[in-house]
């Protein structure tokens, strides 16, 4: 019985972790920060289970996210009513664990990803499923006359109810729970609502990045110099694009001049610009801009467009800052 608030909490989270992917807006809509096709690259990125991600899951990245959020919810349910709960709660094991291999595999020290820790939470469960613990399992041992009507189709005649056996009422229990699953992440896709783009740059598509840094090749300020309705251009000052591809509100993604990695600028709601570098600082994975803060998409962390600074989530550290500038009509990255 000491096990029971903890299967409570997991089956609690893993339907809830399923409601929130179908029901973010962004999840399946390609460029927006937390599409799942980006998390999955950035949890495939130098893990030893990004080979199962890049075989399974990163060529098809919406059939694979639906896919698994339905099945978080599926396990979820299961676990909760105590049904199947040993090869539900070995699903759940095994999906914490290819977690902890890909998406937490970066976080150091290891204790602070929490997906190792989800896999031995789920230990006791397959092991011993939910004995002595309140649950169908334990229920349908010896199924009621009442519940076998319950769980029926079609009323049972007197010699059917003789005949009925545990099997038959479980596999009754899985269906149901099975459509209650569907229902839950239908009602959740139907209520995301429509993912809103930010603003087209200029003549592109929106999110459009300002330019596309050292790595491919951009232009480079020749020398230090003075371009005209702006501050001096420092030496080796690379050139991202012309201004007005980035409004007011918006952000884009750069390579950083310096190492390569990705680099994100802002330009707030006065027209300065603000840029921090793109790789978050807890797994590694690369943030985007939403609704006025960066986001991570691979776990929730956000940080503060203004400082970089973390204002919720798990990343450990703020985002390095990185120097911009905007000279002659044009956004410059300098070189750190």
């Amino acid at each position: 019985m000491a096990l029971v608030p903890l299967r409570i909490f997991l089956g609690g989270t893993f339907v809830y972790a399923g409601i929130q992917k179908l029901g973010d807006p962004g999840f399946l809509h390609p460029g927006a920060p937390t599409y799942i096709g980006t998390q999955l690259e950035g949890f495939a990125s130098g893990t030893p289970g990004g080979f199962i991600l890049r075989t399974f899951a990163i060529p098809h990245p919406e059939i694979a996210g639906v896919g698994v959020a339905i099945t978080e919810i599926v396990i979820g349910l299961l676990v909760l009513v105590g049904l199947f709960t040993r090869a539900a709660a070995a699903g759940g094991m095994a999906l914490n664990f290819l977690l902890f291999l890909t998406a937490s595999w970066n976080t150091t020290p290891y204790f602070l990803g929490p997906d190792l820790v989800f896999s031995f939470a789920w230990l006791p469960f397959v092991l011993t499923g939910a004995s002595g613990q309140p649950a169908l399992d334990n229920l349908v041992l010896r199924p009621p006359e009442g519940l076998v009507r319950r769980t029926r189709m079609r009323p049972l005649e007197a010699d059917e109810i003789a005949e009925a056996s545990p099997a038959q009422t479980r596999r009754a229990l899985l269906v149901g729970l099975g459509g209650l699953a569907l229902a839950i992440a239908g009602v959740s896709t139907l209520a995301r609502g429509r993912w809103s783009a930010p603003r087209a740059l200029g003549a592109g598509r929106a999110s459009v990045p300002v330019g596309h840094g050292a790595r491919s090749g951009a232009g480079t300020a020749h020398g230090a110099g003075q371009a005209a309705g702006g501050p001096k251009v420092p030496a080796g000052a690379v050139k991202l694009g012309p201004g007005s591809r980035l409004p007011k509100g918006q952000a884009a993604t750069y390579s950083d001049p310096t190492s390569g990695e990705p680099d994100i600028v802002i330009r707030d709601s006065e027209g300065g610009l603000a840029a921090y570098s793109a790789v978050c600082t807890h797994a590694g994975c690369t943030v985007g801009y939403q609704g006025g803060v960066i986001v991570c998409p691979c776990h929730g962390g956000e940080y503060s467009a203004q400082t970089g600074e973390v204002i919720a989530g798990p990343p450990p550290a703020p985002l390095a800052p990185r120097k911009v500038l905007e000279s002659g009509g044009d956004i410059y990255a300098v070189p750190s």
